[in-house]
């Protein structure tokens, strides 16, 4: 899709700044996703664990001071933990149709290798979910599409804790209409920032556990 017609920029609205890009089609910055589920007990969703690998342009840009230095990695992420929190940290997710809270993040880190910038951080829900009754649903998505998250291709979810061994997980592509496509390509960096055009391009990871009670 987008993800390989568009030249690569970048466009930091959540974090720090904005560099003003070089094409004129959404997306901007491309962001490979892992997810862990994390379970408290057998069929219980406590927390989502992230790991984000920036793409090499995006990195260079987060990590470049005012003179071109590189910005401390702890100063990164705190910063990107703070500027994330009002937005869910990216992440919207779903059981019986009831959208689910969030708390705050913990466990944020980040490390630079082969010029990609890796992030993990853990967001604990605010009230742990059994899915061994019900299916939960994940997105991970930047809500203008100025960023594109897309899990990567091998080992994209995980389960962690109790009950693990029982639970699986399935991504369903995103299928954006054609006049969501259109708005993406057209879009520049004058455009009207639209809050639901990246939602339109989310993958949807569905969750759950086959735990007998």
């Amino acid at each position: 899709m987008l993800r390989e017609a568009c030249v690569r920029s970048c466009v930091a609205v959540w974090m720090m700044a904005i560099c003003l890009p070089s094409a004129s089609a959404h997306p901007h910055a491309w962001i490979d996703v892992k997810t862990t589920i994390i379970l408290s007990n057998a069929g219980i969703v406590s927390a989502i664990r992230e790991d984000w690998s920036f793409d090499r342009d995006y990195t260079n840009f987060l990590l470049r001071g005012p003179k071109g230095e590189r910005k401390p990695l702890t100063e990164f992420t705190q910063t990107a933990m703070h500027n994330l929190a009002p937005y869910g940290y990216f992440l919207e997710l779903h059981a019986d149709r009831a959208r689910l809270s969030l708390g705050q993040a913990s466990d944020g880190d980040s490390k630079v290798s082969k010029d990609s910038l890796d992030m993990r951080f853990t967001v604990s829900l605010a009230r742990p979910v059994d899915i061994s009754k019900s299916e939960m649903t994940l997105s991970v998505y930047d809500p203008t599409y100025y960023i594109d998250f897309e899990h990567v291709k091998s080992h994209p979810i995980s389960f962690e804790g109790p009950g693990a061994e029982a639970c699986a997980a399935r991504i369903t592509p995103a299928h954006p209409p054609a006049e969501a496509l259109s708005q993406a390509k057209a879009m520049d960096r004058n455009a009207p920032i639209n809050t639901s055009l990246g939602k339109m391009f989310a993958e949807t990871v569905s969750i759950r556990c086959a735990i007998a009670h």
